[in-house]
């Protein structure tokens, strides 16, 4: 089995390049610097915001999975083109020089659920509720999301596809600036911390979960589609603000909530209908937040 990763040291890729490493499966790797924390076979160096991918490299791969991207983190201004360009441009230049090619394989890109958009509605969306959804978005990145999931739900390819709606995937090795780490960072350091209003609902899945799921879905023959992956958790950020000073056995600070604003307040609830791929698959997450604090 030959797995190709676009995306050379992400916190998603690096997770699944891992697990290939566990079962001795062959990695080709392509980025602007070689993998740092896992192994490989093959690295092509690439700057994917002014070259194309030479697909004919890929064209053997078991699975091509496309892992790069931008404008994710709210707190770190990518620039617009590079977000245009990472999720959407490039990933649609892919998809359709491996069908120029012939490309027999397995193409695994990703979604997210903040693709939903800003919404009071405190329900799980389905695959195709997120594709049609037209409320406002807060930033370019989820623009350019929405954009990508509509060519993959569109175009036609002889190859199979599986495009993931994921939700909120954390563990250890996530950007240090994210909720779950600057929390325990702070608490650690006893330095004072900001939050939103801390009412905001997101589903939670541990990043080493995810790998599970590609590797079960070639188990099952999972047909070409766009699929919402389940989280394990559903809490409030106040919620898992609470947990973790639980953990360290610390009070939660007063006045702490309600200092910060961030791009996705007013996503206040995101939570994804997974019945199809559960159907499909029997994927279902198994690893808690709570287990998985003392690993940061």
């Amino acid at each position: 089995m030959k797995i190709s990763i676009i995306g050379s040291n992400g916190f998603l890729s690096t997770a699944i390049a891992r697990y290939c490493n566990e079962r001795g499966w062959k990695i080709d790797v392509y980025g602007l610097v070689a993998p740092l924390n896992h192994q490989y076979d093959r690295f092509y160096y690439i700057d994917l915001m002014k070259d194309n991918v030479d697909v004919h490299n890929l064209l053997d791969s078991t699975m091509v999975i496309y892992a790069a991207g931008a404008g994710i983190q709210s707190n770190r201004r990518d620039d617009t083109s590079m977000i245009f360009r990472l999720n959407v441009g490039v990933p649609v230049n892919i998809c359709n020089e491996l069908k120029k090619n012939s490309f027999e394989g397995i193409m695994i890109t990703f979604g997210s659920y903040f693709e939903i958009g800003e919404i009071n509605s405190h329900r799980a969306f389905t695959e195709e509720e997120i594709l049609s959804s037209i409320s406002p978005a807060p930033n370019e990145y989820v623009i350019s999301k929405r954009m990508f999931s509509c060519f993959v739900s569109s175009y036609k390819h002889p190859f199979r596809h599986w495009h993931f709606y994921l939700p909120t995937i954390y563990g250890e090795g996530e950007n240090p600036i994210r909720l779950i780490p600057y929390t325990i960072n702070s608490i650690r350091s006893n330095n004072p911390i900001k939050y939103t209003s801390g009412f905001q609902t997101r589903q939670y899945i541990y990043v080493n979960d995810l790998p599970d799921l590609l590797f079960l879905s070639v188990d099952k023959n999972l047909p070409s589609g766009v699929y919402n992956v389940p989280g394990k958790e559903t809490l409030t950020v106040r919620e898992i603000v609470t947990l973790i000073h639980l953990y360290f056995e610390r009070d939660v600070p007063e006045n702490c909530f309600g200092a910060e604003q961030r791009d996705d307040v007013g996503m206040s609830y995101l939570a994804l209908n997974c019945e199809k791929l559960t159907k499909l698959t029997g994927f279902s997450p198994s690893t808690c937040l709570k287990d998985v604090i003392k690993l940061y």
